[in-house]
């Protein structure tokens, strides 16, 4: 009879657990319908361009970091606005095109070219 007893004590914890996992996912559904912004999780290790163009324009001399692929190396530089185009290349002639933001230094979109077989 002691064995049931802890087993129905199992059970019902668990079942308690599921419930409050249950409302706090109903709850957060509802924080987020209400607001867009609204996260459970907030990621620390990418930055928010909106933090880092805000910190750029504290700190006009804040220095950004853009990683290249090995052996590729920057062509030429354009800008247009508050974007940088980024034309690099390898010794293989492969190109490709990164278009930063300026303000933030952040990434936007990449361009790999290649030929069809």
């Amino acid at each position: 009879m002691p064995k049931n007893k802890a087993l129905v004590s199992l059970v019902a914890a668990l079942g308690l657990i599921l419930m409050a996992g249950l409302g706090v996912l109903v709850w957060g559904l509802q924080k987020q319908a209400n607001d867009p912004t609204f996260k459970f999780f907030k990621k620390t290790s990418v930055p928010n361009t909106a933090a880092s163009a805000s910190e750029s324009a504290k700190n006009p001399t804040l220095n950004f970091s853009i990683p290249l692929p090995p052996s590729y190396r920057i062509s030429s530089v354009d800008a247009e606005g508050s974007r940088l185009f980024l034309h690099i290349t390898n010794e293989l002639n492969q190109d490709r095109v990164l278009v930063l933001d300026a303000a933030t230094g952040a990434v936007i979109r990449r361009f790999k070219f290649h030929t069809k077989p």
